[in-house]
Parts: structure tokens; sequence; C-alpha cells
């Protein structure tokens, strides 16, 4: 299996999706993504980018040779804090 295919399991295991439903949220086939992840197949850089868009990561955490799941929680973390942080900043200046 390729590090791509073996990343995409991981977020998608991980966000509690079955590969219907990724393959729905994305518009595509289940095989496609039966594809991506046996390795039998990469996705594009379009396709890479939809797929991180629905699982809400960095395109790092898919193209990566090996995923750190508890990086990229504390990434998510940080980046909402420091949305909060610009909204709130926004806010007192208006």
């Amino acid at each position: 299996m390729n590090h791509i295919g073996e990343n995409i399991r991981l977020v998608r295991e991980q966000h509690g999706l079955t590969r219907l439903e990724l393959a729905k949220k994305a518009r595509v086939g289940r095989a496609v993504i039966e594809k991506y992840e046996s390795g039998s197949s990469t996705p594009d850089t379009l396709t890479i980018l939809k797929l991180c868009t629905i699982l809400d990561i960095p395109v790092s955490t898919i193209t990566n040779q090996q995923v750190d799941l508890q990086n990229q929680n504390e990434f998510h973390h940080t980046m909402l804090h420091q949305q909060d942080f610009n909204e709130n900043s926004f806010h007192s200046y208006v």
C-alpha cells in the first residue's frame, strides 16, 4: 500500500467515515476510494485537495510519508484558537 492511500484510510477512519460515506462526499464511487486506499490508484492533485477539504486536514497529512494524527489534532486545536482570536480581534476594532 502506498503512503497516500494508507493516510487516506487512517484519516477517514479517524473521522468515523466508511469508504462509501467519503465517496459520496467526494462525489466519486466507493471503488475509487478503495483503489486509493489499496494503492492500486493514486488520486490526482485536485482530488487530494477535495479530500483534504472534506476531511478538514492540510494536504501534508495525506502526502507525508507517515501521518502523525496526534500532531494533526494539535494543529487543528491551534488553528481553531487562532481563528477565535482573529474573529475576536476583528470585533474589538469594529
